[in-house]
């Protein structure tokens, strides 16, 4: 039997729209583990929010957050972890973005770091802050973070991606589609890293050919990821570039099991 590399990305893929695992996408996923193969999340989430589906999913090998810029295996110290940060000095730095444009939080983010530059509550995805021990400052950010987001309305995204890219060329503003409307979000990370670099680099380690990785998403920063994949699959829900891009897409959308169908019928799992 070959071995696959299966990297998940998980909102609008793994994922249903209320951002859970189904049974039938939980059962696939097992089964493909213990037919051998590795399952891995790789996603722009961080790895405080994609935990509790690792575990669920009763993974044993590593996973991608931040877009590429953390490979880790939850729980403990893999020898082969991998971290790429921004200067505490650049992301202070970044909060000069304030003096132009309205955000409704700016927050700094790492493994197991989240500092944010004021008070918040009710923003998608991160736990409420009303009273923080640590602001986004000079005595608050004492830990070099992986990610800068920055919270917004729609309206502000296009003009602050330009900024972001005038202003800070070394680094790369992502993100992906679970933030949207009121609560859009550019990521800043890195420029040199990726999803599809991360998944060299976790294929390089369990010794599994570009051609044997198979990976599923729906938006734009799973772009590389597919077509650096032997073979990529675009959800029936992605954008109109994913689905252009990808080798091949799944017969129904992520509230329709599409990525765990698609799985156990190219893998034949029983």
């Amino acid at each position: 039997m070959e071995r696959y590399l299966i990297a998940l990305d998980l909102d609008g893929t793994t994922l249903n729209t209320e951002g859970q695992l189904s049974a039938g996408t939980i059962a696939v996923l097992r089964a493909a583990q213990a037919a051998g193969h590795l399952v891995v999340i790789t996603t722009g989430r961080p790895d405080a929010i994609s935990e509790q589906f690792y575990d669920t999913l009763h993974l044993q090998g590593p996973m991608i957050n931040f877009n590429g810029a953390l490979i880790h295996v939850p729980h403990q110290q893999w020898q082969y972890e991998k971290e790429v940060t921004i200067p505490i000095s650049v992301a202070l730095s970044l909060r000069q973005l304030n003096q132009r444009f309205t955000f409704k939080v700016m927050v700094a983010e790492g493994k197991r770091l989240l500092v944010a530059d004021r008070p918040y509550a009710n923003i998608p995805f991160l736990p409420d802050r009303l009273h923080p021990d640590a602001l986004l400052d000079e005595h608050g950010l004492r830990q070099a973070p992986i990610s800068v987001t920055m919270f917004m309305e729609a309206n502000t995204f296009e003009a602050v991606s330009q900024q972001v890219a005038a202003l800070y060329p070394h680094l790369a503003a992502k993100t992906w589609g679970a933030w949207s409307g009121d609560y859009t979000a550019l990521e800043v990370t890195s420029r040199n890293t990726s999803k599809s670099r991360a998944l060299a680099y976790v294929a390089q380690r369990y010794g599994i050919d570009q051609a044997h990785i198979i990976a599923f998403g729906d938006d734009m920063n799973d772009l590389d990821m597919l077509q650096f994949a032997g073979h990529g699959v675009a959800m029936k829900n992605a954008r109109p570039a994913i689905l252009e891009a990808a080798d091949a897409q799944t017969p129904s959308d992520n509230d329709h099991d599409g990525m765990a169908d698609y799985l156990a019928d190219y893998l034949k799992l029983a």
